[in-house]
């Protein structure tokens, strides 16, 4: 890149990361990618464009949080799933051994640059004597051969006998895997973990 090319290039994209700044519901360098993705020079477009994902990021936040507050049936725990989709790419939902149903499976499919959240609802039976139960152990598949990942979560709870009563340990696992032939980033984190029984817990995965 020659001097003037260089020069004209950041003057062209100050402005636009002077834009990006106003935005906090990703990083700066997604943000970029996003912006890049839409295809325009027009800053007012790409400024329309981040605002409404930006309203859609905070429907997805409130409705986990409004699902992580509310009300369980007596003998159920819940997993909250909040997927941010950073890629060019969409995800079907394509096998688990949940048992979803066509509909549910249409529901979770993720769209390109989107923000994907729900919730699965388990029996919580712990049978009184058990050192360590699993209470559930599940997957999904989402992709093709070519971009896809999978996801596994469970809850295991360990309990240890003392003279008084048994203290309870909650074991929550989650594992997302890149399985498609052009790998992609699959990071994830525990946001919400509650710290008695039923052990509900909300796990967040970013894909870039």
């Amino acid at each position: 890149m020659n001097l003037s090319t260089k020069s004209a290039h950041q003057a062209d994209v100050a402005p636009l990361d002077e834009l990006l700044k106003n935005f906090n519901y990703a990083p700066l360098e997604i943000l970029r990618k996003y912006a890049a993705s839409l295809g325009t020079d027009d800053h007012m477009e790409v400024l329309r464009a981040l605002a409404k994902q930006a309203r859609e990021k905070d429907e997805a936040d409130n409705q986990v949080e409004i699902w992580e507050r509310e009300s369980l049936r007596q003998k159920q725990t819940r997993l909250v799933i909040r997927i941010n989709n950073y890629t060019q790419h969409a995800f079907a939902a394509n096998k688990d051994n949940l048992n979803l149903n066509a509909d549910m499976r249409d529901y979770i499919g993720i769209r390109p640059w989107s923000f994907l959240t729900f919730k699965l609802d388990f029996n919580y039976i712990r049978e009184l004597g058990s050192r360590t139960k699993d209470i559930y152990r599940h997957f999904i598949g989402f992709g093709d051969s070519t971009h896809g990942f999978r996801l596994d979560v469970g809850l295991r709870v360990a309990t240890s006998f003392g003279v008084f009563s048994p203290t309870l340990t909650p074991l929550r696992t989650t594992t997302v895997v890149s399985t498609g032939a052009t790998p992609i980033t699959c990071a994830k984190r525990i946001t919400y973990a509650q710290s008695d029984e039923p052990y509900r817990f909300t796990v967040e995965l970013a894909l870039t």
